[in-house]
Parts: structure tokens; sequence; C-alpha cells
């Protein structure tokens, strides 16, 4: 599954991207970013803290924007226009490659910066999961800068502000809230979802649909998004292996840039910090190192099979999910979870897959792996078929590399997790739903 810019990228290439002196000033912003946004506690925090990173963005955004003229010149004229700004590294201006690598770096910084507003929309919304899934249906409104609509937008955030000292969440400046354009904040505790428009005799009647319906379902907490799922809230607690992994990520932060171990039966993780690594071992070493520890951990968790093994890597995963927990919301340290952002630190997650099977039998569910766990997945296909049986009724479904990727990167606990699957086999939706679970008191973990 190379899908991402750091899977695809060389060495050399991911490298020049994490040195990159933009890059490196970001990972230092996203440390203090991460330090404020969690000590937030009233309105008037959240709308400056809310100010300072959309200036943040607003300005990634304006960077990315003239890269992206200067490759369109070079493609069309073989040369720069006058206003070039400065690279910032030491390549050459007039090739093409230094300015793909700079809209690489900055397209990274911008969903970095972005990931930290979702872990604000987390915390406004109080970590409910079933609120963020609703809010997630829909197309990404893409980049704010020269957006028609921005000053509208930014009026209505002021003016709540100014006259009744209400915090509004804006959307445009999350990855994951895309269902209408900001969220009222009222001094009463409720929450109004609400659609901008310049001129509002061009309001979009699907846009007024969706708003409405999707408020109605969060209201009522039940029905059907109009995306066709259903967020269903069980009863059963939210509860995870988090602790381990904040533990290997501390010792591989602090000591030699490596460490692994057991987080629970069936279940290791191997943390590696390359900023402390880099004066121990060359890459090659860290390498050889690495692929060492992941051996060893998977010995000891019986995982060893190399074509029957699940095995996920946290990397360049920043701003790319949608209803996956922010890494800045982790109950970890804020340079650590700064640094899993920029993957200045990176986590594997290694499952032995028979444990999985075993976990869901004890929850009553049958459980059979749909493809080859050798690492060559396909994302796009189902991975897991899931089915219980109730009388002479078979309840079955599949669940897709994002479910399986989820259990891991979460670290959920794997009987809570089968526990959950089996509630959500349990034959009590209509059919044609798809319901989307979210477990119960997660706030406990995440805030």
């Amino acid at each position: 599954m190379r899908a991402t810019l750091m899977d695809r990228a060389d060495g050399d290439q991911i490298d020049l991207i994490l040195t990159h002196p933009a890059h490196q000033e970001t990972l230092r912003a996203l440390i203090d970013l991460i330090r404020t946004l969690r000590a937030c506690r009233s309105a008037e925090e959240l709308y400056h803290f809310q100010s300072r990173l959309r200036g943040m963005v607003l300005d990634t955004e304006q960077r990315r924007s003239a890269i992206s003229r200067q490759i369109k010149r070079l493609d069309r004229h073989r040369c720069l226009t006058a206003d070039a700004p400065e690279l910032g590294t030491s390549l050459d201006r007039t090739d093409r490659e230094s300015w793909i690598l700079e809209s690489d770096v900055y397209e990274r910084i911008w969903r970095q910066l972005k990931s930290i507003a979702d872990a604000l929309a987390w915390k406004v919304f109080g970590y409910q999961r079933n609120i963020i899934v609703a809010l997630s249906r829909a197309d990404a409104p893409g980049p704010m800068y020269g957006k028609t609509g921005l000053a509208a937008e930014l009026e209505v955030i002021e003016t709540a502000w100014r006259e009744k000292r209400e915090f509004v969440l804006h959307h445009d400046l999350t990855n994951v809230i895309r269902v209408g354009d900001v969220t009222v904040l009222g001094r009463d505790g409720w929450a109004w979802l609400r659609e901008i428009k310049t001129n509002q005799r061009y309001r979009v009647p699907a846009q007024e649909r969706l708003l409405a319906d999707t408020s109605q379902v969060l209201a009522d907490e039940t029905g059907e998004l109009p995306s066709g799922y259903a967020p269903v809230r069980t009863t059963i607690d939210y509860r995870t292996d988090l602790a381990g992994l904040r533990d290997i990520l501390g010792l591989a932060h602090a000591r030699t840039g490596i460490a692994g171990g057991v987080v629970s039966s069936g279940r290791a993780v191997v943390a590696a910090s390359q900023f402390t690594a880099a004066g121990r071992y060359t890459a090659e070493e860290f390498g050889t190192r690495f692929s060492a520890e992941l051996d060893r951990v998977r010995r000891r968790i019986g995982a060893d099979d190399p074509g029957h093994t699940l095995t996920l890597l946290s990397i360049d995963q920043a701003g790319r999910t949608l209803v996956r927990p922010p890494w800045a919301i982790y109950p970890i340290e804020p340079e650590v979870a700064a640094s899993l952002i920029a993957d200045g630190m990176f986590f594997a997650v290694c499952m032995n897959p028979n444990k999985i099977i075993d976990s869901l039998a004890n929850a009553g569910v049958e459980g059979s792996w749909l493809q080859r766990l050798d690492g060559t997945e396909d994302p796009s296909k189902p991975l897991l078929n899931v089915a219980v049986r109730s009388g002479n009724r078979l309840w079955s479904t599949s669940l897709n590399f994002a479910a399986i990727a989820e259990l891991m990167l979460e670290l959920i606990d794997l009987r809570t997790w089968s526990e959950q699957v089996a509630a959500m086999l349990s034959g009590e939706f209509a059919a044609g739903t798809r319901p989307w679970p979210c477990f119960a008191r997660e706030a406990r973990v995440w805030a």
C-alpha cells in the first residue's frame, strides 16, 4: 500500500523534506499549538487560538499558490516569473524538480496545520465521534486562500465574538468538518450549523437540505444521514492500549531512537524517532535495527509468519483521514504528538491475525480473512468477513481496510472492538442501513 508521499519518495527526498527549514519550523510551531490547544478552556481562548491557526493556514495556502504558479510557468515558458519567491533550500531555482520538492513540503505543512484544526473540532464537539462522522459526510471545500466567500464567513465569526462573545468554529479551517460553513457555539450550550452566503439569492437547495437533514439526525441522535450512514453510539465503553503506545514512543524519543514492546495479547508496537536516531545510526543501520525490532516483537505475539501478519505504519497520516482521531489529541506528550504529525517520529503496530479471529469468536462472531495478509493488501477491497448466526438467520458484513486501521492505529482494546462488531451484527438495524458504530465515553481517552 504505497499510497502516500512518504511511501513513494526515496530516502534522499524524504531527508530533504524532513530537513527543509520550513518543515522544521512548522514542527516547532506544532508543539506550541498543541500545548496551547490543550490549555484552552474558554470561548475567548478558543477564538484567539483559531485566529492564530487560520493565519498560519492562509499563509501556507498563499505560499502553495505561488509555488504552483512557478511550476506552471516553468512548464510553459521554461523560466520563472519576476516575483518568484525564494526557495527554502539551496537547490537550483531554475530546476522544475526543486519547485516540486517545495510543493511537496508545503502540501505536508498544510495538512499538518489542518490536522491541528481537526483536533480543535474534536475538542469543540466534546470528542463525540458520532458528530465528527455526521459533519464529515460532504465534499472537501478546498483552500481558503482566494475563496470568494471567505470574507463573509470571517465577518460572521468576528461579529459573533464582538457582539455576543460566542465562539464560532470555522469549518474550512479543518479537514474533517464539511457540512455547513460554521458552527456557532452559543453561550447557552447549544450549537448551530450555518451556511454562509455572500448573496442570499444564490443559496443552493442541496446544501440547505444537507445542512437541515444532518442537523436533524444529530439533534434526534437517531436516523440516517444523507450519505446513507447512521452514526450509532453503543453502550460499549471505548478502551485502548494507548498507554502502552505512549510508553514505547517515550522510550524511542528519550533513548536510542528505536523501541518496541508487546502492549497486549496479540499486539505489539515498534516506535522510532528519526531525530533521536540521527546521531546514532546510518540510514542503513536505522532500517536494519527497525526491521530487527519488528521481527522480535512479531515473534513474541506469534505473528512471525510473513504470509499471515498485520503491520501498519503511522507514517504520513496527518490530515488524510476523516473520522480517525488526529495525533494532536492522542494522550501523549505535545513534542511526541507534533513529531508524529510531522513524521519525525513514527510507529508500527503489529497484530496476530489469529488473535483477532479468536477474539471475535469469543464475542459470538464468525470471522474470516478475505485477503492474504503479507503487506500486499488492497485497501479498496474488503479485508475481513464477519457474521453472527441467530437461529436460522445469518447476519454478515465485510470490514474494509479502514476499519482494521482504526483497530490498529487507535490501539482499540481487541475485546472491546470485537464486542462492538458483535453489536453491529445484532440484527437491530433495518435492511439497507449502514450503521457507523461509535463507542461510549470516548472523551475519557482523548480529553
